[in-house]
């Protein structure tokens, strides 16, 4: 399946971060590209727990940190990190990154938990 740039959907998940979504016919992948200003989850206190999906994040550019279940991992353009179904994490920085998800991400399967 070819993704043209037409097709590729862009909102605005928070103030922080912005999230240009690739349709895809698989089930078992799939791929957004992510632009972070800030922290993402943008409140203080919370973390995303993807309950089904493993992240991986390719940056592209840009600089920040990933927390991941409290250990801090800083990152920079051409770092690759990998995020395991239910670790609790944030990212924060100025960073534009790919994220390629499998299983592919489903909204439901995401969860913001407070600390």
């Amino acid at each position: 399946m070819k993704v043209s740039k037409s097709e590729i959907q862009q909102r605005q998940s928070s103030p922080s971060t912005t999230v240009f979504t690739y349709p895809s016919d698989l089930k078992e992948l799939d791929v957004a590209r992510i632009k972070v200003k800030g922290r993402n989850p943008y409140k203080e206190g919370t973390f995303f727990i993807e309950h089904k999906c493993h992240v991986l994040c390719y940056i592209i550019k840009g600089s920040g940190k990933v927390i991941i279940n409290g250990e801090e991992f800083k990152v920079k353009a051409e770092d690759t990190i990998t995020i395991p179904a239910g670790e609790k994490y944030f990212i924060e920085g100025n960073l534009d990154y790919i994220a390629a998800c499998s299983p592919a991400y489903f909204k439901e399967q995401n969860e913001i938990v407070e600390l």
